[in-house]
């Protein structure tokens, strides 16, 4: 996979996503009924979870096709396919016994000199080997899913945790389960259109940043142990630009509800 396909793949994904939310907003902005209000709440969920599990299979993809040699990737690739005998030696009961501990260390030293190479279903929704969101991205769910990518986890990201927890993934277990929306269950968000558009400019800017991060990841080649340093100085200005982004909105959304 080159880089233009990786790019095509993405933001074909991700433009029909935005086209869904788009079509199901204006419907619920003019009509501002309850039952689509909710239906707003779920749909922005499913693309919340769907986007992020194929452009980040799509990224692992991306780097097992690259043929790189696993020595030269960052502690996450190798992480990866060392996965299994990882769980083997952990999972030893007699301590004195270092065999499986042994052989997890010879098979390190070996796989140091093959190419990374790992099977990864994009359009499986039960391939869960590698990308697995639980049915649930909650924000510590996709920091997980980061780790295992190698990307970084800004601060921005961290600081909106409760917000992403308490309007997005209480509201759509809630309304998925078949509860009522309980207004004095919520942290500053209610069931109205205001709230509604908030969450939707939150969520398309984060999709958005994180397409953002995977391309730049690939162009700079940050999945590579050497470009650590460079990954370091990107990971700062990112984050200061996108906790700009985000302190935007908040103002928008502030000025609005005082107007």
């Amino acid at each position: 996979m080159k880089y233009d396909d990786f790019e095509k793949s993405i933001y074909e994904d991700l433009a029909w996503r935005k086209k869904e939310i788009s079509e199901l907003y204006i419907l619920t902005s003019d009509k501002k009924n309850e039952v689509l209000m909710k239906s707003m709440i779920l749909v922005l969920y499913a693309h919340w979870e769907g986007y992020i599990k194929k452009s980040s299979k799509l990224y692992i993809r991306y780097i097992s096709e690259k043929k790189v040699n696993i020595c030269d990737l960052t502690p996450n690739f190798k992480a990866i396919v060392l996965k299994s005998a990882i769980s083997s030696a952990i999972d030893v009961k007699e301590s004195l016994n270092l065999s499986k501990e042994l052989q997890f260390m010879v098979k390190y030293h070996q796989m140091q000199k093959k190419r990374f190479k790992v099977a990864i279903d994009i359009d499986n929704e039960f391939d869960l080997d590698i990308i697995d969101t639980h049915n649930n991205l909650n924000p510590k769910v996709f920091k997980n899913i980061l780790n295992i990518l190698g990307v970084k986890y800004v601060d921005s990201l961290s600081s909106r945790e409760n917000y992403i927890n308490s309007s997005l993934l209480n509201n759509r277990n809630a309304i998925g389960h078949g509860s009522k929306f309980s207004k004095d269950a919520q942290n500053d968000f209610d069931l109205c259109i205001e709230d509604i558009s908030e969450l939707k400019a939150f969520i398309l800017e984060v999709l958005d940043f994180y397409t953002c991060m995977l391309l730049d990841y690939i162009g700079y080649e940050f999945y590579l142990e050497c470009k650590e340093s460079e990954k370091n100085i990107y990971d700062n200005k990112k984050n200061n630009e996108f906790e700009n982004i985000l302190e935007r909105i908040d103002q928008q959304n502030s000025s609005k509800n005082i107007s």
